[in-house]
Parts: C-alpha cells; sequence; structure tokens
C-alpha cells in the first residue's frame, strides 16, 4: 500500500485549535482570547455597494472591502529557527513517515480526508510526489463544534471583529527541496496539482455547508525572511470561509479588470509587455512588472484567458513549474535574496467577475515609511532594465 495508517488522534484528545479545531474538550471561556478572529480596521474598510440599474442607486450587499487582520495566537506555536543553528526544522519528514499527525487532504491529486475531517492521522506515505495537508497551527478555524458555538460567539465577537473561519493547506514534495531553484520540474508540477486538488475538494465542501462567496490565497514562502517556517520547500492555501467580503488589493484588481471588460479587452491577453519581458513558453509568460512592490518584482500570467487556479490545464501547470523554476534560478544567478514570496491572484470562487489569473514573484527587501504608509513603493531599478539583466541570466543558465 502506497499509504498505511498508523494511528488516530481519539477525537476528546485533540489540542485546542490544532488543525483548526475547537470543541467541548479542548475549549475553556480562559481560552476565548485566542480563537482566532477576522477584524476589519474601522478606518480603511467600508461596505461594498452594486449599482442597481432599475433605482440607480448604490444598494450595500453586506459585505466589506478594505484592510482586515486574521488574530490566531495559536500562529506563535509554531517550529521556529534552531537558536543555534539558525536553521528550520523539517516537521514534514515525520508527517510522511507515519511519526507525526497530520489530516491529509490529497496525495498527489488523489483526494484523501475531507477537509473538514477531524480526524488527525498517523500515515506511513510512500509512492507519492507530493502532499496537501491541513496546517495544524492555521490563522483560522475550520471546526467549531455546535454545541458551543454560541458561547464562543458571544465571547468573540463584536461590530468590526468575527470569528474567523476557514481552511488552511499546506502542499509540500514528498522529495527533500527548499526552494524553487533546487526542485525538480516533475517535483513542482505534482506539487501544484496536489493544491489544485486540494483546493476543489475545499470548495465543493464549503458550497455543501451553505459557503458560496469563497476568495482563495494561494502562495509560497520561501525562506525565514519571506515568512516561512519549514526549510522543506511548501506552499500555502488560505481559504476564506466568512463570507464577509475581501482585501483593498483584491477590490481594486476586480474593478480593473471591470473596467477591461468595459473596454471590451483583457490587459493580461493584449499586452505585449514591451522591453520588459523575462520569459516565456508555450502556455506562460514571465515579465518584470511597469510598477514594483519590490526591486526584481515579476509577474507571469497565462497565455489562455484563464480565470482561476483550478481552471489550468496539465499542460499549463507542467509549464508553470517550468517558468516558476527558470525565474528562481535566474534571480539566482543575480545575487538576489533567496528569500522570496510567490502570489497567486486567482478569482474568489463564486465571483462572476472578469478575471485574468496571475501571480507575483517578488523577492524579500527592506521596505521605508513611505511605503508603509500608502499602497507605493520605492524602486532601484526600472523595470526594462531587470529585464535586461534576468533574460541574460536566463541564456546563461540554459547555456549550462
Amino acid at each position: 500500500m502506497p499509504e498505511e495508517v498508523i494511528a488516530v488522534m481519539p477525537y476528546e484528545e485533540i489540542p485546542f485549535m490544532h488543525w483548526g479545531v475547537i470543541t467541548r474538550y479542548n475549549f475553556s471561556k480562559e481560552k476565548a482570547r485566542y480563537v482566532p478572529r477576522k477584524r476589519w480596521d474601522p478606518l480603511t474598510s467600508v461596505e461594498i455597494r452594486l449599482y442597481d440599474e432599475v433605482s440607480r442607486v448604490l444598494i450595500p450587499i453586506g459585505k466589506k472591502r478594505g484592510h482586515f487582520s486574521y488574530i490566531s495566537p495559536i500562529r506563535g506555536r509554531r517550529p521556529q529557527a534552531s537558536k543555534h543553528t539558525g536553521q528550520l526544522p523539517d516537521v514534514f519528514e515525520d508527517i510522511l513517515a507515519g511519526k507525526d499527525y497530520a489530516i491529509f487532504v490529497a496525495l498527489d491529486d488523489k483526494r484523501a480526508e475531507s477537509p473538514f475531517s477531524v480526524q488527525p492521522t498517523m500515515m506511513r506515505i510512500n509512492g507519492y510526489s507530493a502532499v496537501t495537508i491541513i496546517n495544524r497551527y492555521p490563522a483560522m478555524i475550520r471546526y467549531l463544534e455546535e454545541s458551543i458555538r454560541d458561547e464562543v460567539k458571544r465571547l468573540v465577537e463584536d461590530p468590526y471583529t468575527r470569528i474567523a473561519y476557514g481552511v488552511n493547506l499546506i502542499t509540500f514534495p514528498t522529495k527533500f527541496s527548499e526552494t524553487l531553484s533546487d526542485v525538480t520540474r516533475d517535483s513542482l508540477a505534482a506539487m501544484l496539482k496536489s493544491m489544485i486538488a486540494a483546493i476543489s475538494y475545499c470548495v465543493e465542501e464549503a458550497r455543501k455547508l451553505g459557503v458560496h462567496l469563497i476568495p482563495v490565497y494561494p502562495f509560497f514562502n520561501i525562506g525565514y525572511m519571506a515568512g516561512a517556517s519549514q526549510r522543506r520547500l511548501h506552499a500555502q492555501v488560505y481559504i476564506d470561509l466568512n463570507m464577509d467580503g475581501h482585501g483593498a488589493l483584491m477590490e481594486n484588481i476586480l474593478q480593473a479588470f471591470e473596467d477591461q471588460k468595459r473596454a471590451g479587452s483583457c490587459h493580461l491577453c493584449t499586452s505585449k509587455h514591451e522591453g520588459r519581458v523575462v520569459y516565456e513558453n508555450s502556455r506562460w509568460i514571465v515579465w518584470a512588472t511597469s510598477s514594483p512592490r519590490r526591486n526584481y518584482h515579476l509577474r507571469l500570467a497565462t497565455k489562455r484567458h484563464v480565470a482561476r487556479i483550478t481552471d489550468l490545464d496539465a499542460r499549463e501547470v507542467q509549464d508553470l513549474a517550468d517558468a516558476l523554476i527558470v525565474v528562481s534560478r535566474a534571480l539566482d544567478r543575480l545575487g538576489v535574496s533567496k528569500d522570496r514570496n510567490v502570489l497567486f491572484y486567482s478569482n474568489p470562487y463564486g465571483y462572476g467577475s472578469f478575471f485574468h489569473l496571475f501571480i507575483d514573484f517578488i523577492p524579500f527587501e527592506r521596505i521605508g515609511g513611505v511605503e508603509l504608509l500608502d499602497s507605493c513603493r520605492v524602486a532601484r531599478y526600472a523595470p526594462e532594465e531587470i529585464a535586461e539583466m534576468l533574460r541574460k541570466a536566463v541564456a546563461e543558465e540554459a547555456g549550462g
């Protein structure tokens, strides 16, 4: 058997908030302060209003857009870098060997346990290239026992704060790699397929629970300074099940695509990114974005108009793995920080918005006051200059 169950953790023994689970056995009034909350900033968040063609007025829809925070003290218990070696741990090794508990959502692209399972399992994994599990230290609650739901809500919620509901996924390769530069294309493609399968599974199961508006945030944190708490390369997905809106940046993206729709075209389908193209293969194009959030900020998009990450076909997934590895190695050649974030912008599920999937590849960099003060960045290099340097690095990498 490629997977072998060693043990299943009893429901009453699940620790408070591990895997996003709160039960009558692990909750107490004293723990209310540690319940994950989603809190909207009253100075930067506003209600979403949609224009009604009949009445010709803006109608509030009970959702917000703006800045919000997931406040989850359980995140502080995540494994940290060793004070002696500075190395991050590899907790995934024990999970694969059946020596630690996990909730497995997808093995490669094969569905495993329900995304809402409350059965952590020790399971020895063999014969797979990638695994997707529930994050043990999540930013959101995945399961709140019905018998204590009202009590928890009463202790936690206020006009700007609500219990944070959602699913946090982690996908990692079974063969150890630390970065996008040392992972194989097949291993990375397997990771992407596993992550996509798990997202589809989560969305389907959430809809059965009556959740129909679902922002999904896939990303890689690579390196300690970029937010990684594990050495092994891994991807994460935050699936927000609160149905209370989305962030200001997502709102701006949705509005920008809506403007493009009204103009009768899609920028990502028509732009040639003159002078800024870094790399392209059959199905993806990579360029230095014209308004960078950091120096060496790259953007990737499919050549086909695709709205969601789960719309990608097998060839697009394989070519995405290729593009990510090529640009990562090119950045290495230029001596760019190996701490990096890779951010996937995908149309939220349940939204009928015009959208073209894209990915931001952003190396870590210290930022200054003006960059925190507003949505702006001060970049040292022109995007055309970045693209020229990276094209040369890509060619050198290909030449050996």
